[in-house]
């Protein structure tokens, strides 16, 4: 941004315009008596966990990659990386490392921009990323029936497959999102599947399903997400979703009924959970979801705040698994997260699950590593036969890194 432009008056008009448009709609009033007296009775305190009873593992999930890494003529090569880290509780270290990692989720994709010859090249990347054919996590995953649910339409698992929506080559933004969001749930199954069994894997997104409204269309990671769901409560493992952004409105309103309900004395109370009403399941509605799919189809949501110097936090899980062990037993789902508070403690992290933090440090690509899977990708691609001057980083020939 050049240094003048904050002091020109065209940009002042503007943010004069933003800050009034932001405080309109701050000021609307959302939350009347009786849904506060519900918000204050759904709050839930627990316990701070400065010691475990019990040993357990936890593993977290993070993804990374390079989307595009280089162009080639009318094609594009992406770097899709995601890995998982797995940790048990310790008396000694309050998280120790298991050296029983699986390897990362890495895969070179190569896309021609004519997309019906591009489709095979989805198809067997997203298997690849998945460790899963595409037509086995279609036809295992229990996302048709909530598409079907959702849509008021039925479909086939061969209409799904055939329908998925992959992107042009060049649409680099969709295919990031594709390519990266596979990976994450592709080392999110694994981790699943560990022969070590991890009682929770955590991941830094939401269990949002963004297509299963519409007919036919779906994209492929919402089915991978759903069948780490259907996995996950086959193996009694707890797969959750973490957000750093919650999305609602009025958080402050919600923050002082949690310091009344937890006593805390401050006006930041710490180590409380609220699960957000379920349509079918509570008598209530909440309007400050209004226009917003939370919690999303299939799913339970919850807002949680472990520490008060990390903000409010959004969970997401899985509603089978929720219904099977919290529903009636309003205690356990206290103890979860009292379990999941002795996750939050490494200095590095405090007040959020360290693991994720963990694997989001290893996996993140840095700027010289790019640049190493870039030459070694045009050299390899050269001594092929290939012309060394058709390969394009856009970015970095742009100044644009």
């Amino acid at each position: 941004m050049p240094r003048s432009l904050q002091h020109r008056s065209v940009f002042n008009t503007k943010l004069g315009k933003l800050v009034d448009d932001m405080s309109a709609w701050e000021g609307k009033e959302r939350i009347d008596e009786e849904e506060v007296a519900k918000i204050r009775q759904a709050i839930t305190p627990f316990a701070h966990t400065a010691s475990f009873t019990e040993s357990y593992q936890i593993g977290g999930v993070d993804g990374s990659g390079d989307y595009p890494s280089l162009s080639y003529s009318d094609s594009f090569v992406s770097i899709a990386n995601a890995s998982g880290t797995v940790y048990r509780t310790d008396s000694i270290h309050g998280l120790a490392e298991l050296d029983s990692v699986a390897d990362p989720n890495l895969e070179l994709v190569w896309l021609p921009e004519d997309r019906e010859s591009a489709k095979p090249f989805w198809i067997e990347s997203l298997s690849n990323l998945a460790g899963l054919p595409v037509n086995e996590v279609i036809a295992s995953s229990d996302y048709r029936s909530l598409k079907d649910m959702a849509s008021h339409h039925r479909h086939s698992a061969a209409e799904l497959e055939e329908n998925l929506i992959l992107p042009a080559a060049s649409d680099t933004s969709n295919v990031a999102i594709q390519l990266r969001s596979t990976a994450e749930y592709g080392a999110a199954l694994r981790l699943i599947r560990h022969d070590e069994r991890c009682r929770f894997v955590l991941m830094d997104t939401t269990l949002s399903l963004p297509m299963a409204t519409r007919k036919q269309l779906s994209l492929f990671y919402e089915h991978l997400k759903r069948f780490c769901c259907v996995e996950a409560r086959e193996r009694g493992v707890a797969f959750i979703t973490v957000s750093k952004s919650h999305g609602l409105p009025c958080i402050d309103e919600v923050e002082k009924l949690a310091a009344e309900v937890c006593d805390s004395g401050k006006k930041l109370a710490e180590h409380w959970f609220w699960r957000l009403p379920i349509p079918d399941i509570d008598e209530w509605e909440l309007s400050l979801v209004e226009g917003r799919t939370i919690p999303p189809i299939g799913a339970v949501s919850y807002l949680v705040r472990f520490h008060r110097n990390t903000p409010v936090l959004r969970f997401d899980l899985d509603r089978s698994f929720w219904e099977s062990q919290f529903r009636e037993d309003p205690a356990a789902e206290a103890r979860f997260f009292g379990e999941l508070d002795y996750t939050c403690h490494d200095q590095r992290s405090f007040g959020y699950p360290y693991p994720i933090k963990a694997c989001h440090d290893r996996v993140r690509l840095s700027m010289n590593e790019r640049t190493a899977l870039k030459k070694q990708i045009v050299e390899a691609a050269v001594a092929k036969g290939m012309k060394r001057s058709l390969f394009r980083d856009v970015s970095t020939s742009t100044g644009h890194v």
